[in-house]
């Protein structure tokens, strides 16, 4: 449109010079774009995993031929899952498609990206990407009527970022749109429309399953654009602790869940998952647990192939929900989880994730461990951030080794890439009782329990070993949506049946 009118009204009547000028502008600004349309598409058909990595729309095309091809490429990649856009792929999609396949058709079907393919070049998509967006900010300046005419040729050389500056003053609001997706809001705007959204309880994530204390006290699992730390030291059970919390949250309340693991393989989830089945769904008491020993042995008795039965089917019944999805990585790097969460949240909608465990990336370039995981904690936020793709990420990571030689765990048992932490909004840690915390201990822990909702109401107790408990202390080291370390929440934990649950709250005494 240009001033107003739509084409079709300006065609009625004489075009002044002015309207002539900004349509002859925009024929050149077209045929910039035309090169640079066939060049993004044509790398897209060469490698369309790119996909995943960009926000491309069709509107971001304004020629007719790479208009048709980018949808074909969209539509198979990010709509049917198919990382490969051959000629057969391409035509059995068409089949279905009529009106696009008598298009794709008349601009020469298959080879027409086939001949372009030959001559790009992957490395330079980037550029090409930038252009695009470039070009077609542009064209929208033209077609608002901004004298863009005189200075195409200097657009040429000229980045976004430095066009946006040289138009600073009048052109900020198409700009900031265009470049980073900035806005900027009226905080005092829309307050009640807030308090109603407050009042849905968006803000409260996801529960934790079975751990009502730990949910209640940081809101839950929030899926919109957090980071969440689970540390402890080895054989605590970080990877069964991350399962417990995060998998049946999952499977209650429909959402799909992906695991990045590079310290296990799918089998053993698939053992936790039958494990927690069994002792969550079919178990009634203690003595019908179902043990991950047992697994282990094999040679089954009648009542567990019984049991391991009901198990498999209340597992097929839900297959094809697909909510539990792990990929196992042969060798760790965060530019691989990076791309695994663009593909899952873009192609399936998936929004928790769950690394476990974070550690340096094979091809870190650098010998400073520390350094190199913190630019990675800091890459991983830049894709889950509610600007990116707005997901949870649950990362779990081990504690030095001086975590075993004190009590109150904090921040300082992660050593030198304790900055990891900066980009999450909740951090946990966790490990066992010492045995001189149990019940007339040196340092026996005091615990207590809040009687109903009433918090000054309490009940006393102490860890005792005779009870056979095993107990697992949380720390909660960091916090946005709640207290820091107000106190520990004490749960039952046995690691062996998958069978866990808040009890209490307690207190550690600080390691001074």
């Amino acid at each position: 449109m240009i001033c107003g009118d739509t084409m079709a009204e300006i065609n009625k009547r004489a075009l002044s010079a002015f309207e002539q000028e900004m349509i002859d502008t925009a024929k050149k600004i077209l045929e910039i774009k035309l090169g640079i349309e066939a060049n993004v598409v044509s790398i897209i058909y060469k490698k369309p995993e790119l996909l995943y990595d960009t926000d491309l729309q069709i509107e971001d095309f304004h020629n007719n031929i790479w208009k048709v091809f980018f949808e074909i490429a969209h539509s198979i990649v990010i709509g049917e899952n198919k990382p490969v856009l051959d000629e057969m792929t391409i035509g059995f999609y068409l089949d279905k498609h009529s009106k696009l396949k008598a298009k794709y058709n008349e601009y020469g079907a298959y080879s027409t990206v086939d001949k372009a393919i030959k001559y790009v070049e992957v490395e330079n998509f980037e550029g090409y990407l930038s252009d695009l967006k470039k070009w077609k900010t542009i064209l929208m300046l033209c077609k608002k009527g901004f004298p863009v005419k005189d200075k195409l040729s200097d657009y040429a050389d000229m980045s976004l970022e430095e066009i946006y500056n040289y138009h600073e003053a009048y052109l900020n609001n198409i700009f900031i749109n265009a470049s980073e997706s900035i806005r900027s809001y009226n905080v005092f705007d829309n307050m009640q429309d807030f308090v109603n959204e407050l009042n849905t309880q968006k803000e409260f994530g996801l529960p934790l399953y079975n751990a009502d204390i730990l949910t209640q006290e940081i809101g839950g699992f929030n899926i919109n654009g957090n980071i969440y730390g689970l540390g402890a030291g080895s054989g605590v059970g970080k990877s069964t602790m991350a399962f417990n919390y995060l998998v049946p949250s999952a499977i209650k309340n429909q959402e799909r869940i992906v695991f990045i693991i590079n310290e296990e393989d799918e089998k053993k989830f698939k053992k936790e998952l039958i494990v927690w089945v069994a002792n969550n769904i079919f178990a009634h008491k203690e003595s019908e647990y179902l043990h991950k020993y047992t697994l282990r042995n094999g040679n089954f008795d009648e009542i567990t192939l019984n049991l391991l039965k009901q198990c498999v089917d209340w597992i097929e019944a839900r297959k094809q929900e697909c909510i539990f999805t792990v990929i196992p990585l042969e060798r760790y790097s965060v530019k691989t989880v990076i791309k695994i969460i663009k593909k899952y949240s873009s192609a399936f909608n998936v929004r928790m994730f769950v690394l476990d465990t974070l550690k340096e990336s094979c091809d870190a370039k650098t010998d400073e461990i520390f350094k190199s995981m913190m630019r990675d904690m800091i890459a991983l936020y830049d894709v889950v951030k509610p600007s990116a793709k707005n997901v949870g990420l649950f990362v779990t990571y081990q504690l030095g080794k001086s975590s075993l030689k004190v009590r109150h765990l904090t921040n300082n048992e992660i050593g030198q890439a304790k900055s990891i932490i900066d980009v999450m909004s909740v951090n946990l840690m966790m490990r066992r009782p010492y045995d001189d915390e149990y019940k007339d201990g040196k340092h026996s822990i005091k615990c207590w329990q809040f009687l109903g909702s009433n918090l000054n109401s309490k009940k006393s107790f102490e860890l005792d070993k005779e009870k056979n408990k095993n107990y697992m202390i949380t720390f909660i080291t960091k916090n946005r949506f709640g207290d820091t370390d107000r106190f520990q929440v004490l749960s039952e934990c046995d690691l062996s049946t998958n069978i866990y649950k808040d009890i209490g709250y307690c207190n550690v005494p600080q390691d001074w």
